[in-house]
């Protein structure tokens, strides 16, 4: 996120009565954003998806994303409200496509939450 001191430099130039509501919805924006625990991040457009590596180490596994769209990254999560969360090594073996992840990893049969990017 950028610093509050842009966004006060770049309203400035607006008219008086417009500054506040704008500064503050900025503000709001900045102060406020998370990622969440829904299925979709409240406020990016992250998709949130479980899914367990492959019962045998380096085993290419697929994750279905249900995006409908070539996924641009991966953020990896921790999620404490999850007994026996952990994190574990991925590894991309080939470029997604519009349905599906392909990865693999060492750790075997292990739950792994990720945040998908479109």
């Amino acid at each position: 996120m950028g610093s509050k001191g842009k966004i006060d430099v770049s309203v400035n130039s607006l008219p008086q009565e417009m500054r506040v509501p704008l500064r503050d919805a900025f503000y709001h924006v900045m102060d406020t954003w998370r990622v969440g625990n829904e299925t979709r991040a409240e406020n990016a457009q992250w998709y949130r998806v479980t899914s367990t590596t492959s019962s045998v180490a380096f085993q290419e596994f697929t994750v279905a994303h249900g995006l409908g769209v070539t996924p641009l990254q991966v953020f990896p999560v921790l999620d404490l409200n999850q007994i026996g969360s952990q994190w574990v090594n991925l590894q991309v073996t080939r470029a997604p496509d519009a349905q599906f992840l392909y990865l693999r990893s060492p750790s075997t049969s292990a739950v792994i939450t990720i945040l998908v990017e479109p």
